[in-house]
């Protein structure tokens, strides 16, 4: 895992960004940096085998698992606002890790995500009333397009009450990470 900065800061939000395909913590870090310096929150960036593919989701149960008790071990910040976030690949360890702990998470937010559906233990229930935003571009890669088509289906037989959909008119298959700081201030009650 990635962290910055090292040891957390107590009253500071923390964000939890899992990496595409391809990423590592260390490599996902360095696109968070500037932002987690300029609007003050800690960022944390495990590195995770679903984001390469989805039949890893179970191996990394347990890695995930570790990397939360470590981080309330090791790392200051607000546990009332903690987020996670995942782009592409990472939408996986969003999905499948992060809905896991309802009571660590406040929110989540999907960058062109990728979603399995029910393939896996998949647990929204603790969900139903909190925030969850999606984005994804106009042009973005087919199978985003269509896992996102299941993903809402999936929203609305379970009752997603607080889910959002975002669609970038002219994005393609890229991470926003000032999108997702935008909406973690908006849910912070701060306007960016």
């Amino acid at each position: 895992m990635a962290v910055w900065p090292p040891e957390g800061i107590a009253a500071r939000p923390l964000l939890i960004a899992a990496h595409g395909n391809g990423g590592s913590g260390s490599k996902e870090i360095k696109g968070w940096l500037a932002l987690a310096k300029k609007y003050n929150f800690t960022v944390i960036c495990p590195t995770f085998l679903s984001s390469d593919h989805s039949m890893f989701v179970p191996m990394d149960r347990t890695y995930f698992k570790g990397c939360l008790a470590w981080i309330q071990k090791n790392v200051l910040f607000d546990s009332k606002n903690a987020y996670m976030t995942g782009f592409s690949g990472g939408g996986y360890a969003v999905w499948y890790q992060g809905t896991a702990y309802p009571d660590f998470f406040k929110g989540l937010f999907l960058q062109s995500g990728n979603f399995v559906g029910l393939e896996y233990d998949l647990e929204l229930k603790p969900w139903l009333r909190k925030p969850i935003h999606v984005l994804w571009g106009s042009k973005d890669t087919q199978n985003v397009l269509s896992q996102h088509k299941e993903l809402q289906l999936v929203a609305k037989q379970v009752g997603l009450e607080k889910i959002s959909y975002e669609i970038d008119p002219a994005g393609t298959h890229k991470p926003n990470r000032e999108k997702v700081v935008a909406w973690v201030l908006q849910e912070l009650g701060k306007a960016p």
